[in-house]
């Protein structure tokens, strides 16, 4: 019988401070996929993104989970790269050091994803043809209760919205389950009516995809 996902107990987080790039050099095709980095010193359970990838594109931005970690090994809990291209040359993998809780979450949503719609219909079809194209970009929406002063988290994510840059996510379940995620953050809306408490929303546009595990 499956868990099914709860809304209690859930912790909302952002990253505060991240730590120093580990250098990978491999990342096999599998599920999951299990990443080499000599001396890597990583924890299991510790977050993180990959950047400057060569060869397996598809880790580029994408937010990753380790787990089984071994001297110059870490998998990436919840992460399928069978079908991912071949890695070549290497890559970093950044790890979060401390990180926000953002008390403040009320509701959080994951959407997009939809595949674009090519048209491969030719003059001897009588219907329309269609096919997937590339998918679109997911995203994040976090609906939030408004403070009268920003919280140190949100105050990091009303910083990287302005200078444009990405963060790192972690969402943690009641039973330990986990969605992570690297993206660019909006500037959180507000609104406030008579006898009503603030809300607002942010969404963060995803790289890569967000991984449920």
């Amino acid at each position: 019988m499956p868990n099914f996902a709860k809304g209690r107990g859930v912790t909302v987080r952002v990253a505060n401070v991240m730590t120093a790039a580990k250098t990978v050099t491999a990342v096999t095709k599998a599920n999951p996929g299990v990443a080499s980095s000599a001396a890597h010193g990583l924890a299991n359970g510790a977050v993180g993104y990959f950047t400057n990838v060569t060869g397996m594109v598809q880790l580029e931005g994408q937010a990753a989970i380790v787990a089984n970690q071994a001297t110059g090994t870490f998998e990436l809990r919840g992460l399928n790269t069978s079908s991912y291209s071949d890695f070549s040359g290497s890559c970093q993998f950044v790890p979060v050091s401390t990180w926000h809780v953002l008390s403040e979450v009320d509701q959080y949503s994951v959407g997009g994803g939809e595949a674009s719609e090519l048209d491969t219909t030719c003059l001897v079809d009588v219907i329309a043809r269609n096919e997937n194209g590339l998918l679109a970009a997911q995203n994040v929406t976090l609906n939030v209760k408004s403070y009268t002063a920003p919280s140190a988290g949100m105050q990091a994510i009303i910083d990287a919205a302005k200078a444009g840059v990405s963060l790192v996510f972690d969402i943690t379940l009641a039973d330990g389950a986990k969605r992570v995620f690297y993206g660019e953050p909006s500037m959180p809306g507000e609104s406030l009516g008579v006898n009503a408490l603030g809300t607002g929303s942010l969404t963060v546009r995803v790289k890569g995809f967000v991984v449920a595990a």
